[in-house]
């Protein structure tokens, strides 16, 4: 099974994060990163991923963050496409959207993996171009 994690899941695992309404993001986030480790998925991220978690945290910061899943080999790096970047840009603006997230939906869709995600965004809006999973699920 492959997984697309979204850079939000990446922040409630590393920050340990609740919800607004006091739902215990970090240790949902911390629980499917175990599963995936224990019957170890794969987990495909871009470089567009790490320039957004690079917009809160230094390189070193992102790296710590992902050098578990690296040393274990359950991280595989996508290229975006011109095609795939085209297609975001304009789902993007059709639905009014975060751009790395339908860049998301569409890499995970074109990769065959399930994208991994608690934002509103992926279960509203982008459930049509790709299964969308929350964590805890």
């Amino acid at each position: 099974m492959k997984y697309f994690v979204d850079s939000c899941i990446w922040r409630d695992f590393y920050e340990g994060r609740f919800s607004k309404s006091g739902r215990d993001l970090g240790s949902a986030a911390s629980k499917f990163f175990a599963k995936v480790i224990k019957e170890k998925h794969k987990m495909l991220y871009s470089e567009d991923v790490i320039s957004e978690l690079k917009k809160d945290y230094s390189a070193e910061e992102v790296e710590k963050m992902l050098s578990i899943f690296y040393l274990l080999g359950l991280l595989e790096k996508v290229e975006t496409k011109s095609e795939e970047h085209r297609e975001a840009m304009k789902l993007r603006a059709e639905r009014e959207l975060p751009y790395v997230d339908c860049l998301v939906a569409i890499q995970a869709r074109n990769h065959k993996a399930i994208a991994v995600s608690q934002d509103y965004h992926f279960t509203e809006g982008l459930s049509d171009i790709v299964e969308i999973l929350k964590p805890k699920d």
